[in-house]
């Protein structure tokens, strides 16, 4: 909101913010820039670039929970996903398209390193609907600009409101299929208790990225990789059978779940104080401005 506000008014150029979904599909840019910066022995540029590993130490921590306690672009379909009682559309998918995602992520991967460029955020991502990431030419721009308005209506709005789901999240954003591999080593697991589930499927029907199968959970009684950690199925089993827990051993009672929930705040916390108090003023001084 801040960005694009600015947008708007008279100020000195802002600089279009590079955020942590950009990360994903360009961390072979990434660790290209160290290697660079590290043999051209500019230090300055390396030290810059290293915070760059701040979201890789999230991702290994608290694993896919950054996209449910963290990343504030996650808020936008959870909200719209909110706004019907009910879901219109019951949203099915095969398993081979639901790693989707992964693909997408490889397809971005390829083509930023050898481009050199943030693909996703020139072609793919309506978070940054604005002429900075633009073509020069106008065809070019006019597809972008179609890319941006479809995929922020559909996967953004239109989707979530009719399936209560977060699709955008689950089917589009690279940072969710990257923190879907690399979260397979967080400590925090959410594992189901064969014993105790009585295979109502509440939790396959509530999940908000479809990391449950209601078909396979008959067999397999095991939440997929691409769970981010929301804990809804935990409060939605009837009879307790969902559970946090912490380098497989189940902790009794809720300790597990919060302490993951504690870690992911005071992430969170850490984060945005770094840019939340720059941006509440910088507003300030706009709507003065305004004014």
């Amino acid at each position: 909101m801040e960005f694009k506000f600015f947008r708007f008014l008279k100020f000195p150029v802002i600089e279009a913010p590079y955020c942590h979904i950009a990360l994903a599909p360009t961390i072979f840019n990434f660790f290209h820039a160290q290697f660079l910066a590290l043999t051209s022995g500019n230090w300055h540029i390396w030290g810059f670039l290293t915070l760059g590993f701040l979201w890789l130490f999230l991702i290994f921590t608290i694993g896919q929970g950054i996209c449910s306690w963290v990343c504030f672009y996650g808020g936008i379909d959870e909200a719209f996903s909110k706004i019907l009682p009910k879901p219109l559309i019951k949203l099915k998918i095969s398993k081979k398209w639901r790693d989707f995602p992964l693909a997408f992520l490889v397809f971005l991967l390829v083509i930023s390193i050898f481009h050199g460029a943030a693909i996703f955020c020139s072609w793919f991502c309506p978070l940054k609907m604005t002429p900075s990431f633009g073509d020069n030419l106008i065809l070019p721009r006019a597809m972008q600009i179609f890319f941006f308005v479809f995929i922020f209506g559909l996967f953004l709005i239109l989707l979530p409101i009719l399936t209560k789901k977060r699709t955008f999240c689950g089917f589009i954003c690279p940072f969710g299929a990257l923190v879907c591999i690399c979260g397979n080593v967080s400590p925090y697991r959410v594992t189901i208790d064969k014993e105790k589930c009585t295979l109502c499927k509440k939790c396959a029907e509530i999940c908000p990225v479809l990391a449950i199968d209601g078909e396979e959970l008959v067999e397999k009684y095991k939440i997929s990789s691409y769970c981010n950690k929301c804990g809804k199925c935990i409060d939605a089993c009837p009879a307790q059978a969902i559970g946090v827990s912490i380098l497989g051993k189940k902790e009794k009672g809720l300790l597990a779940r919060n302490i993951f929930i504690f870690i992911a705040l005071l992430l969170t916390g850490v984060i945005s104080g770094n840019f939340v108090p720059q941006a509440i003023l910088g507003l300030i001084e706009g709507f003065r401005w305004f004014r």
